[in-house]
């Protein structure tokens, strides 16, 4: 037997800086907010490392999850968020599934 879809998970898709996903504009605009500012940390980290360009991350807190993945110039890409500490790996499957 399927499980139903958490409710809680917000799904987002994002191209040349325009952000949609069948949610609020306010938490389309939270998402294009974090998506931002966690690229631009991860780019710096990646820099410092020498890693390269910058294709995923995410952050977990107590009662939420944030995670993106994008193309290399970062114009596009898919990206989710859901109110509770879920395992990254549970929400790159559903970002990457819907690639």
């Amino acid at each position: 037997m399927a499980t139903a879809p958490d409710t809680r998970l917000k799904m987002f898709e994002f191209h040349d800086g325009t952000v949609s996903g069948e949610t609020t504009p306010e938490d389309a605009e939270n998402f294009a907010r974090d998506f931002q500012g966690l690229r631009h940390f991860a780019q710096k980290m990646g820099n410092a490392l020498d890693l390269g360009d910058v294709w995923m991350a995410g952050y977990r807190e107590a009662d939420f999850t944030h995670l993106w993945s994008c193309s290399l110039d970062g114009k596009s890409g898919q990206g989710a968020m859901i109110a509770r500490h879920a395992p990254m790996f549970e929400l790159l499957q559903n970002v990457s599934d819907d690639a």
